[in-house]
């Protein structure tokens, strides 16, 4: 299991079988917690839809939800803003409006 400290082989039977059980039950749980993840991975990815990209000059709205306006009430103030034209894109999924 990664923590075994050196120890001298051994000619009992029963130790090797234990040993061997061992082994055989650490690599079955290993193979199936790979194929659980990877069966959580494929029907998580059904539902999910990559994020859009944007060009220089497209116009979008930004979201206002960590925005402080003057309004008095967050329910009454807006919940997006713009719409604002892309100038460049700044990383992967942001964008300098």
């Amino acid at each position: 299991m990664g923590l075994e400290p050196a120890q001298l082989p051994t000619k009992v039977e029963a130790v090797l079988e234990f040993a061997n059980c061992i082994k055989d039950t650490l690599s079955k749980a290993r193979a199936a917690l790979a194929q659980s993840k990877n069966d959580m991975a494929h029907y998580y990815n059904q539902h999910c839809t990559p994020a859009p990209t944007f060009a220089a000059g497209d116009t979008v709205f930004l979201d206002a939800s960590d925005i402080h306006m003057t309004c008095p009430s967050k329910k009454l103030s807006h919940h997006f803003l713009g719409p604002f034209p892309v100038v460049h894109p700044v990383g992967l999924h942001a964008y300098h409006l």
